[in-house]
């Protein structure tokens, strides 16, 4: 429920994410510093070193890039933003995001 990212050089961690739910499948690309995840694109920091530095302290909430899923399959979101609610009767079990595409 919560992802850590570390500084291998070093052994820092650079930030702490609560996510509030468990990730399978997870991805990281150093060059746009996103994890890409089941349950979306997740932003972890910026260009620059200094941005992580505070986020290492307190456990920050997600920010999703492009479509995701809430922690609580509650809605489908749009960069951190609600768009779609969903009943109860139709929160996943698991789910994937691909490009545009939640399914």
């Amino acid at each position: 429920m919560t992802v850590k990212i570390w500084d291998a050089g070093g052994g820092d961690c650079l930030q702490t994410l609560e996510v509030g739910r468990s990730l399978r499948d997870l991805s990281f690309d150093s060059t746009d510093f996103c994890l890409h995840t089941e349950i979306g694109t997740i932003i972890t920091g910026g260009s620059t070193a200094p941005t992580w530095a505070t986020a290492a302290t307190e456990p920050q909430p997600p920010q999703h890039q492009c479509p995701a899923l809430s922690s609580d399959n509650n809605w489908i979101t749009y960069n951190s933003k609600r768009v779609l609610w969903l009943p109860t009767e139709y929160h996943p079990s698991s789910s994937a995001v691909s490009g545009k595409m939640i399914g």
